[in-house]
């Protein structure tokens, strides 16, 4: 696949990230402060890592929950980039060395006045009660516009959809009627990006219909042309091809960045 020069939720667009995991986790009821807390003793880590040269940036975005959610609907859902994809295997696969106490020595570094006993304590799911549930998704680039506006920023938004392919054709549709109007919006300061993300595989507690997500990050206020192209006889078949390649049953899920390490 060719190199594509964009962003993916965080970095810069003057790197490239191939691959992500993305993790959805689904708190238990009052504890959103305690996982913020979990989250940053974990950033540490995290940095360690992106340091090594063992993945590209980390991120943790808050879900913006909304009327109608499933049961088991994300609170929070953690990226962690990669550029290659034996970069999220060796991730994945984890390191034989690892465990809790080596994890908090590092932590501690940046935990001033915490014991390496009480950073375990916050760290082994055991013993914290923070998460109900995660869900894991490996996801690959398939495409995507440049993304404008520098970097992504603590406090800024973006877009989410999981997409259900319906035919052979939807990549397609994405990339070559969807990405060219989007692109324009892009060009004309009316969009920031867009990126179409395929998953390549799963957790066995993940939704099993999903097969892409599609992330955005618009403009407040942007008023976007009501054409594909100027003729609105091409608009109306290109949108009915377009609908009927794809499903979005969860409509769009807003996601508010509150976390990120990321190489320097």
């Amino acid at each position: 696949m060719k190199k594509l020069f964009f962003i993916i939720l965080l970095i810069p667009i003057t790197i490239s990230a191939q691959y992500a995991v993305a993790d959805f986790i689904q708190i238990n009821d009052g504890m959103e402060n305690d996982y913020e807390k979990l989250e940053k003793a974990w950033s540490i880590w995290r940095q360690n890592q992106i340091d090594k040269g063992q993945k590209m940036n980390w991120a943790v975005w808050k879900r913006t929950h909304k009327s109608g959610d499933p049961e088991r609907a994300a609170d929070y859902v953690v990226f962690n980039n990669f550029q290659t994809k034996e970069e999220m295997n060796s991730y994945l696969k984890g390191d034989s060395n690892f465990s809790l106490k080596s994890v908090a020595s590092v932590m501690r570094k940046g935990m001033k006045g915490m014991s390496t006993s009480s950073i375990i304590k916050l760290i082994t799911p055991t013993k914290n009660n923070i998460k109900k549930q995660a869900r894991r998704y490996c996801i690959q680039i398939m495409d995507a516009t440049p993304f404008t506006g520098g970097d992504v920023k603590i406090g800024d938004k973006i877009l989410m959809d999981p997409m259900v392919q319906k035919s052979e054709e939807y990549e397609q549709m994405e990339s070559n009627v969807w990405k060219p109007y989007v692109l324009e919006q892009v060009k004309n300061g009316l969009h920031r990006g867009w990126a179409l993300t395929k998953i390549i595989e799963r957790s066995e507690n993940a939704n099993n219909e999903v097969t892409h997500f599609t992330f955005n990050i618009p403009i407040e206020g942007a008023k976007w042309p009501n054409y594909y192209v100027e003729n609105e006889f091409i608009t109306k078949k290109l949108s009915e091809l377009m609908t009927s390649s794809r499903e979005r049953p969860y409509g769009s899920s807003e996601l508010t960045l509150v976390m990120q390490k990321k190489s320097n």
